[in-house]
């Protein structure tokens, strides 16, 4: 009998199926932010260097399981949405998991102390609402066989758009935190110094998960609309 990869074994249940393990492997992965940045904010960077190695094993689980789905994504049936939006889809889903290793990575660089509360503070606000961006899509992506089995009905594609919409609004809320957090940094570039750069760099990568959890649900849009 010849071998059958157990992802393929998933795509003959549904198209979405593979996509439900990559997305609860991003989120899991982006959650440890949130503990990373407490502890980055605390000045406990042992604990730093130990979540951002978890968060790098985390993304390379989401890194199998995407490259998984793109070698054995059937070409040969015919599936209820396009191929290309499924695979764009895809992308800036794995994207998150990216991008929060990125992160991780950069607390890594720099021990930064005497580091300003209110500095603090927006950092693990903004942190919050970024892991709320991603476990909105997550909810969003969970229902879309729902969808396929309501043959996109119009109560249920309201349903998942209205899920969304939420991550619309988390990225929305993120980017005003975001500009709060760099205005606090360059209140205190003074007593930052050279530090101004490093933090605000670090701020616009964290982010750009929440930019990546609104394109990846913009996908899920184009997809429905089909």
């Amino acid at each position: 009998m010849p071998y059958i990869p157990p992802i393929l074994k998933v795509f003959g249940k549904s198209p979405f199926k593979p996509l439900h393990m990559h997305i609860k492997k991003v989120r899991e992965t982006v959650d440890l932010l949130t503990p990373a940045v407490e502890a980055f904010c605390s000045e406990d960077f042992d604990r730093v260097d130990e979540l951002a190695k978890d968060i790098s094993n985390l993304e390379h689980e989401c890194d199998i399981i995407k490259n998984d789905i793109r070698e054995h994504l059937p070409r040969s049936i015919l599936m209820p949405v396009n191929r290309g939006d499924l695979l764009r889809f895809l992308k800036e889903q794995d994207a998150m998991a990216d991008t929060a290793e990125d992160v991780a990575v950069i607390m890594t660089f720099r021990r930064v102390e005497n580091m300003p509360q209110e500095i603090k503070e927006n950092f693990i606000k903004l942190t919050e609402k970024v892991v709320e961006s991603v476990d909105a899509l997550e909810i969003a992506a969970l229902e879309i066989d729902e969808l396929l089995e309501s043959s996109f009905s119009r109560v249920e594609t309201e349903k998942i758009l209205r899920i969304v919409h939420k991550v619309d609004e988390k990225e929305w809320e993120a980017d005003r935190i975001g500009i709060t957090l760099v205005k606090s940094i360059y209140a205190n570039e003074e007593n930052l110094k050279f530090k101004t750069c490093y933090l605000k760099d670090l701020a616009g990568k964290l982010g750009e998960i929440a930019d990546h959890a609104e394109n990846a649900g913009d996908r899920m849009r184009v997809m429905m609309a089909r």
